[in-house]
């Protein structure tokens, strides 16, 4: 066989996926109505379920449902204040959400999370949960979900993303295999009011999630939908939470002077909510987009000139405070997304965005859904894009599911992060030919 005949095999589509939404408000109907929109000639190798909570007390018959009428080998699934599926959201009503994924020669690897004890070291907690969430050096990535009331998150996160394998990657530099997405269970604000299923077993509190490896690509897209505004300042004394001077400069009086110099639009915008970006790689020269680990400003102190954010700081680092409104989430979210259209068209996508975007954000509902998954879409030939710009065929789009979550996890640089106000998405694709044996 010669080289030409090789490739066209090579780059056959290993991957497949299929999204379905039910709002049916029964929940065995639900299951009934998505696992008939989901039915293919082949069963799918995984199946991840988004609920509502009108379906949370009957979870265990929705992933018996889908099971069944799919023959699905591993399902999972979790539930939020709302869910995501196709070019959709539902908020504040019944909907189960499902993406269902086809993976031919992919280890699929459902986990309960047994957390280590606090008191260990900090690599033998991520060497605990390593082999857990069976972080290999074929890892791809482990999609992640949690309830809040039950999981602590201050060790886990950073054990989770320490848990990963390294590589020395093409800089010579060593590099973590795979990452970790996800999010936190929103069904409910009380213990006990959230449920998570994985491959049979329903709980109320703890973590799961389920890791793919071998021949499929994840890219991950973190949106933390801000924009960074002011100079850039490098913290020169910290304490804990606690930035103390930027430099050389009571961290209040800084902050103070460049929230003045804003335009007064956008000093409108702040809304008594202002957030700081810490750099996660020092070591660049040139700053952009996804660059920034975005937190919230918890309160100031006037006497000592202290400002409190929601991370542990270090004199040292470099900040730059950042504003986040609906209109610079839209351009956040698009920007990334035109980035990864250089990698062709995804199979299908997984989204965990905030509580607090959706309609709450943007005023209407629907605009991350509709915003990924039709990001791929062939631009319209003139007489279509003529007349209104924004005419859709309802059959195009890819494959998406997703809740709206109570925190959302994915990736900044090469490390792992909890994050607020962000959409992180998993776009599955084929595996790159040249990874391919």
């Amino acid at each position: 066989m010669t080289g030409t005949e090789r490739d066209p095999a090579r780059r056959a589509p290993r991957t497949a996926c299929r999204s379905g939404l039910s709002v049916r408000s029964d929940a065995f109907d639900a299951a009934a109505e998505v696992a008939d929109r989901l039915a293919g000639q082949t069963p799918p190798d995984l199946l991840i379920a988004f609920s509502t909570p009108e379906h949370a007390g009957r979870m265990g018959t929705v992933q018996d449902a889908l099971r069944d009428r799919t023959n699905a080998r591993h399902v999972v699934a979790v539930t939020g204040e709302g869910v995501l599926a196709g070019s959709s959201e539902r908020e504040r009503a019944p909907g189960l959400a499902c993406l269902a994924l086809t993976l031919p020669g992919v280890r699929v690897h459902p986990y309960w999370i047994n957390l280590p004890p606090s008191s260990d070291a900090p690599e033998d907690r991520a060497a605990s949960l390593g082999e857990q969430i069976g972080a290999g050096d074929d890892l791809r990535a482990s999609f992640f979900f949690a309830d809040p009331f039950s999981v602590p998150l201050v060790n886990l996160i950073p054990d989770l993303s320490a848990a990963r394998t390294h590589r020395v990657g093409p800089s010579g530099r060593s590099e973590p295999v795979g990452t970790v997405l996800g999010g936190m269970a929103s069904a409910g604000a009380q213990p006990g009011s959230n449920t998570l299923v994985c491959n049979g077993e329903v709980r109320t509190t703890g973590a799961m999630g389920v890791s793919l490896s071998g021949p499929v690509r994840v890219d991950a897209v973190v949106s933390q939908g801000c924009r960074p505004f002011g100079p850039r300042m490098v913290i020169t004394k910290a304490r804990g939470n606690l930035i103390l001077e930027l430099g050389g400069r009571p961290a209040v009086e800084a902050i103070r002077d460049a929230v003045r110099a804003l335009p007064e639009a956008d000093r409108q915008l702040l809304g008594g909510s202002l957030l700081v970006g810490r750099v996660i790689d020092d070591t660049k020269k040139h700053l952009g987009r996804g660059d920034y680990l975005v937190r919230v400003v918890l309160g100031a102190d006037e006497q000592s000139g202290a400002v409190a954010i929601a991370d542990l700081v270090r004199a040292g680092q470099t900040v730059r405070l950042h504003l986040h409104d609906a209109r610079t989430a839209r351009e956040d979210l698009s920007l990334l997304l035109d980035g990864q259209r250089l990698y062709g068209r995804p199979s299908g996508a997984l989204v965990f965005s905030c509580n607090g975007r959706g309609s709450k954000l943007f005023g209407e509902g629907g605009h991350d859904a509709a915003t990924i998954c039709h990001a791929f879409d062939p631009a319209p030939d003139g007489p279509r894009a003529a007349k209104s710009g924004k005419e859709v065929d309802p059959e195009s789009g890819i494959p998406l599911a997703g809740f709206f979550a109570a925190g959302e996890i994915g990736p900044i640089g090469e490390q792992i992060f909890h994050h607020g106000h962000t959409a992180a998405v998993a776009l599955i694709r084929d595996p790159d030919p040249d990874d391919q044996p």
